[in-house]
């Protein structure tokens, strides 16, 4: 205030054009952001007046010399911090909204973590309606038409903005984290994606989503390489409890999701393999492949007969877990996947005839890959001691209560 008493702020006028952001698409609904463009005119700070505000007088301020002595070397986030407030008070800036950011930068400095919120324009899954709360921190909820707006910058030389790729999505997902810095909630968030393809066999992608906190380093907007997969499916309110429950048993058992292709134990490489078949695209060989080696990993060592051992396994494995009670329909099922599987990888292909069967086993292999691959996660049973109690319990009818007693580890089926 004394800053603008004394000699008035240089300003500049910034026009924006508030439009349809035409990259964001919605599959229910291609015209949700058909609206009409609207020019925005407003006076900012000058950014050379404003560094030259933080050099002259913040930085001269007793308060702020006393910080940078409390905090030494590591200044960068105190210079972010005086750098908002400044700004923030050119637009007008009240006590409340002062003091809030004051007690989140103090708790910042203290390592304490602060709310930071990720809304994410998700595919994969839909809802059937809006909106759905997970949980108190958790809501998936259909688009609105400000979710696709954008602002464009114009100046003399006209608009630009940074170019972001085509974003299809189902829903629109909001989460807030606890976190000390805005990296760990990102992580969190996507293994919660990871998770959401474990749920059930679906694609669930986040192919571009938003972060918000108070914290010096805030967040922004991350747009992904747009994955997209013909496997999808439905949450009702029915699934809310099972699915809170789900996700905060699971999500903390799955590996760095900014590293998960680096995995080596047979789990991970059998998730990555899952995930892969998902967002296979062409024919349902490439899904079918993914599947079935997904299962090698799972189930498989160097050993001979590997089409007749890998489909004795799983069958035996979802019997008696309890979700494929048929186990010659997995057997046989696992068979056909695995044919399909050598044909492909040595170069061959199916034939038209046996195309539709194939997209029908597509997706029930890796519904198979889903349920063992989860399972893994679940259990505490060396893989080579598993494998021992399966092939056990297929000559040894007594042996299966040893295979049973491992099983009953795995909680989400």
């Amino acid at each position: 205030m004394k800053y603008k008493k004394a000699g008035p702020p240089i300003t500049r006028r910034l026009v924006r054009v508030r439009r349809a952001d035409f990259t964001l698409k919605y599959h229910e609904d291609f015209g949700i952001g058909n609206f009409s463009p609207e020019r925005i005119e407003e006076d900012i700070w000058d950014s050379r007046d404003q560094e030259r505000f933080q050099d002259s007088v913040v930085k001269s301020l007793e308060e702020y010399k006393s910080l940078v002595s409390a905090l030494g070397p590591n200044t960068v986030p105190l210079e972010r911090f005086a750098s908002a407030v400044s700004s923030a008070s050119f637009q007008g800036l009240d006590d409340g909204e002062l003091a809030e950011r004051v007690r989140a930068f103090a708790r910042e400095l203290g390592g304490e973590p602060l709310p930071v919120t990720v809304t994410a324009f998700i595919d994969g899954l839909s809802i059937d309606e809006s909106p759905l709360a997970i949980s108190d921190r958790s809501h998936l909820r259909r688009p609105t038409p400000e979710d696709t707006a954008e602002c464009l910058v114009v100046d003399e030389h006209g608009g630009f903005k940074f170019p972001l790729g085509d974003t299809w999505f189902r829903v629109v997902g909001d989460f807030v984290f606890d976190a000390v810095y805005t990296g760990s909630a990102q992580v969190e968030f996507l293994r919660k994606v990871e998770a959401l393809r474990l749920f059930r066999v679906g694609g669930v992608a986040s192919n571009r989503y938003t972060i918000r906190s108070r914290h010096s380093f805030g967040g922004g907007t991350l747009s992904g390489g747009g994955r997209y997969s013909r496997f999808t499916y439905t949450l009702s309110r029915s699934d809310v409890v099972s699915l809170n429950t789900f996700l905060r048993d699971i999500v903390p058992l799955l590996p760095d999701p900014l590293h998960l292709d680096e995995g080596t134990t047979e789990r991970e490489i059998a998730y990555t393999r899952y995930r892969d078949g998902l967002f296979q695209v062409g024919p349902s060989e490439r899904a079918i492949t993914s599947a079935i080696t997904a299962l090698e990993a799972l189930f498989l060592k160097t050993e001979p007969e590997l089409t007749r051992r890998l489909a004795q396994r799983v069958s035996v494995f979802l019997r008696v877990l309890g979700t494929q009670v048929d186990a010659q329909r997995t057997y046989e099922n696992v068979s056909k996947g695995y044919k399909i599987r050598s044909i492909f990888i040595h170069g061959g292909s199916l034939k038209a005839r046996d195309r539709p069967e194939a997209d029908s086993l597509a997706a029930v292999l890796l519904e198979y890959a889903r349920e063992c691959a989860l399972a893994f996660f679940q259990l505490a049973t060396k893989k080579d001691d598993l494998l021992s109690q399966l092939d056990r319990a297929m000559i040894e009818p007594a042996s299966v209560n040893d295979l049973v007693a491992s099983l009953g580890a795995v909680v989400y089926r």
